[in-house]
């Protein structure tokens, strides 16, 4: 699965799940794993992709006033770089958002 399809059933789920529960916080493991070059991870998200996965969380969270707990993990990139800069626009959607 890449970017587009994953993001549309994201855009989908997120709301539906926020609706029907209605927490009072969301902890939100935000894993590197996705990403199209990572080495045990089936799918084929890009870098931009997961940006977009985490901007949409966070988004939705803020919308309802729920407040998010999200913690970074995983990633088995080749490239360890790629990883590093998920975790960090992880980091920057989360102040965009809230900050």
């Amino acid at each position: 699965m890449e970017d587009e399809e994953y993001l549309t059933h994201l855009e989908k789920a997120v709301p539906a799940i926020l609706e029907r529960f209605k927490p009072e916080l969301v902890l939100y493991q935000a894993g590197a794993d996705p990403y199209k070059e990572d080495q045990l991870g089936d799918l084929r998200l890009t870098i931009d992709g997961l940006r977009q996965r985490d901007v949409l969380v966070f988004g939705e969270c803020k919308k309802r006033g729920v407040p998010v707990a999200a913690c970074v993990g995983g990633g088995y990139a080749a490239n360890t770089d790629d990883t590093v800069t998920i975790h960090v626009n992880t980091c920057l959607a989360a102040i965009e958002c809230f900050g």
